[in-house]
Order: structure tokens, then C-alpha cells, then sequence
């Protein structure tokens, strides 16, 4: 369906509402990829897992790239804050 929209006094810009058929969909890559993963690790111990994703990530150099920057913090948990001195 076309439609006409004014854009300045005596000047319309016609404009379609249907979208342009996407070459890659990013959403349906994503299930892709962690519906194999899930396939490849399913029946895996967590030791097991571990050794996977660190075989994989020293044999991407993407995923090296990524792992290399990286930050683990030391204690997940927030810190409570040290109490008021009068």
C-alpha cells in the first residue's frame, strides 16, 4: 500500500508500508546458534562444558579476543557501605 505524506507546502513524498525483505535476520541466527550449542553440550557434565568453551574460545580469535578483554569481578555481591562516623 503506498502512501502519500506532505513533507513541505505542494510537496508529498510517497512512501510504502510494507518492509523490505531482510537478508539476514539476526533473531532467528541467534536461536540458530543457541539451539546448537544446546544440541552440542546437552548431555555434558559442567567440567565438560568448561573444557568446551575454553576449546572453542582458544580456537576463535574472536571469541579470544573477547574473553581476553574480559572482566570478572571478585565478589558478585555488592558492597554494603561502611557505616556514618559522627
Amino acid at each position: 500500500m503506498l502512501m502519500l505524506r506532505f513533507v513541505t507546502r505542494g510537496s508529498f513524498e510517497m512512501k510504502s508500508d510494507t518492509k523490505p525483505k531482510k537478508s539476514f535476520d539476526c533473531v532467528e541466527w541467534t536461536r540458530q546458534v543457541r539451539n546448537q550449542i544446546y544440541e552440542e553440550t546437552k548431555n555434558m557434565s559442567e567440567e565438560e562444558r568448561i573444557r568446551w568453551r575454553e576449546k572453542r574460545i582458544a580456537g576463535d580469535p574472536f571469541l579470544a579476543k573477547l574473553a581476553a578483554r574480559a572482566v570478572t569481578p571478585k565478589d558478585p555481591r555488592p558492597k554494603a557501605h561502611p557505616p556514618a562516623e559522627d
